[in-house]
C-alpha cells in the first residue's frame, strides 16, 4: 500500500498540473476567462453543478476589472467573514466540488456554500488564511456577480502560484471532506464564452 504522504503528495502534484494547465489555456488558447471543476462524482447534471454553472455564466458577462487590488496586501487573516445563516449543504445526497475561475490578473477558488456543512466552513476559516466570503470583502467581487444569492467561499492566487491553490485544495478534499487520498475525482474545464470543454467529466486518480 502506497505510503499516504506520497500518496498526498503525488495527488497535490496532480491538481497542480491541472491548474497551471489551466493557466496556460487561458493565456494561449482562450479569447476569454476560463473554469475548472473538481467534484466528487460523474453526475455533470447534478442540482449544485447547475447551480455553480449558472451563477458563473453571470460572473463573466462583462470585464473583470476588480477595484482595490492594489491594496490585496492587507488581504488575509485580519479578515473575519460572519458565516451566512443560510444555503448549507442539507444532506450527503448532492456531489462535492471545488472549482476554480481563471482571469488575466488572477485565479480564484470557489467553495460554494451548498457543497459545505456549517461546520466544514468554520474549520476552513479557522485553519486556513485568506479564505473569506465576497459579502465581507466585495474589493474582490466580480461585475454582475449575483453575491446576494450565490455567496461563496473564496481565495485569491496569483498566476505561478498553482502549488499553494492545490494545497488549499487538497486540504479541503482530503482533510476537512475526509475522502481517501487515492478517491477517483472528475474534472470538468472550458472557457465561458467559447466551445472548448477541455475536459467534461473526466477521472482522475
Amino acid at each position: 500500500m502506497p505510503d499516504f504522504h506520497e500518496e498526498l503528495e503525488r495527488r497535490t502534484e496532480q491538481f497542480r498540473h491541472y491548474l497551471e494547465l489551466m493557466r496556460q489555456r487561458h493565456g494561449e488558447i482562450a479569447q476569454g476567462n476560463c473554469f475548472i471543476i473538481f467534484e466528487e462524482c460523474l453526475d455533470l447534471n447534478d442540482r449544485d453543478a447547475r447551480q455553480l454553472a449558472a451563477s458563473k455564466a453571470l460572473v463573466y458577462q462583462a470585464s473583470l476589472e476588480v477595484g482595490g487590488w492594489d491594496n490585496a496586501a492587507d488581504f488575509g487573516e485580519n479578515i473575519v467573514a460572519d458565516l451566512p445563516t443560510e444555503g448549507w449543504k442539507g444532506d450527503d445526497s448532492s456531489c462535492r466540488f471545488i472549482q476554480f475561475s481563471f482571469n488575466p490578473r488572477y485565479f480564484d477558488l470557489d467553495i460554494p456554500n451548498t457543497t459545505l456543512f456549517r461546520a466544514e466552513a468554520e474549520i476552513i476559516l479557522r485553519r486556513r488564511s485568506g479564505f473569506f466570503y465576497v459579502k465581507d470583502d466585495r474589493r474582490f467581487e466580480h461585475p454582475k456577480e449575483n453575491v446576494d444569492r450565490f455567496n461563496p467561499l473564496r481565495k485569491i492566487f496569483v498566476p505561478g502560484d498553482e502549488r499553494s491553490a492545490a494545497e488549499e485544495m487538497a486540504f479541503v478534499f482530503f482533510n476537512v471532506w475526509k475522502f481517501p487520498v487515492d478517491w477517483r475525482f472528475y474534472v470538468t474545464a472550458a472557457a465561458f464564452h467559447e466551445k472548448t470543454d477541455w475536459e467534461k467529466g473526466f477521472p482522475i486518480a
